[in-house]
């Protein structure tokens, strides 16, 4: 018979030794499945989102975050430092040339 702490290692090492075949059977089974998938509609979906969602509620967001962020700096109550890093967050988030235009949206 093992010793102790022999048998804790082989107690670990047994779940990883039964899981290998089943790992390349469940690669061989998501290659024969991914030959007939569409995902057309998905990336649809998805750039459809991104286009919304990087349009009038990120701006309305930063817009809001700066207008309540200067305020708050204005009165001392944060510091100007989190209003550059708003800045930096809605160039990060937009385009310049998106950011700039739709600015020019609400003018």
């Amino acid at each position: 018979m093992l010793p102790i702490p022999a048998l804790r290692h082989l107690r670990r090492a047994i779940p990883l030794v039964l899981s290998l075949p089943l790992a390349g059977l469940a690669s061989a089974a998501f290659a024969q499945a991914n030959q007939g998938i569409d995902f057309t509609k998905a990336n649809t979906l998805g750039n459809n989102w991104t286009t919304w969602i990087m349009g009038n509620p990120v701006v309305w967001f930063f817009s809001t975050a700066f207008v309540i962020v200067g305020i708050m700096a204005a009165l001392n109550r944060a510091p100007w430092a989190w209003l550059l890093y708003i800045i930096i967050g809605a160039i990060i988030a937009m385009p310049a040339s998106t950011l700039v235009s739709n600015l020019n949206s609400f003018l």
